[in-house]
C-alpha cells in the first residue's frame, strides 16, 4: 500500500456520542441508525455516511467522543433539533478498504504513516466515510497527521 496524503474538508450533520473507546464498535452503528431515521430533515445531503472520532491520546484515556452523520454539500444554518452541523478540515493520511477489514485497515494505515515519517495529530478527529459498494460497504479512513518529522 502506497501512502496517500490529502488536505480535505468534511461538512456533516449528525449526532454526538460519547463512551468507552472499546465500545465504539457498537455505539457508532447505533448512533448511525438514529441519523438515518432522522435524515429526512437534513438539507443538501451528499449521500454518504460519516463518523468522526476523538483519537485515543494515551493508554489511560478510556472514554472519548464521536459524531456520526451524513455528509452535506454546503454549509448549513438550519439542522434538525438535537443534531449538529460541523466542518472538519485537516491534513490526512488516507486509505480505502472493506468494512470487514476495518481494524486491519486502521492498523496498516497507522503503520505506513509512522514508517513514512509522519506523526499522528492527536488534537484532530479521525474521519471515516462509508461508501456503498457492489460487494457491501467500503470505508475511507482519514488519519490526521502533522508534517513529516514534526513532533506533536
Amino acid at each position: 500500500m502506497k501512502l496517500k496524503t490529502v488536505n480535505k474538508q468534511f461538512r456533516l450533520v449528525g449526532v454526538k456520542g460519547t463512551g468507552a473507546f472499546e465500545e465504539f464498535g457498537t455505539l457508532v452503528p447505533k448512533a448511525a441508525q438514529e441519523v438515518i431515521v432522522r435524515s429526512g430533515g437534513i438539507e443538501s445531503v451528499a449521500g454518504k455516511e460519516i463518523a468522526v472520532f476523538e483519537p485515543k491520546k494515551s493508554h489511560d484515556h478510556l472514554e472519548g467522543e464521536f459524531y456520526v452523520g451524513l455528509l452535506v454539500d454546503v454549509p448549513l444554518d438550519k439542522v434538525p433539533l438535537g443534531m449538529t452541523y460541523m466542518e472538519v478540515l485537516g491534513h490526512y493520511a488516507t486509505a480505502r478498504g472493506t468494512m470487514e477489514d476495518l481494524q486491519g485497515l486502521h492498523a496498516a494505515l497507522l503503520k505506513q504513516t509512522m514508517e513514512s515519517g509522519f506523526h499522528i495529530n492527536r488534537e484532530e478527529y479521525i474521519v471515516e466515510v462509508y461508501i456503498p459498494a457492489d460487494t457491501g460497504e467500503e470505508v475511507e479512513i482519514y488519519l490526521p497527521i502533522l508534517s513529516q518529522n514534526t513532533a506533536g
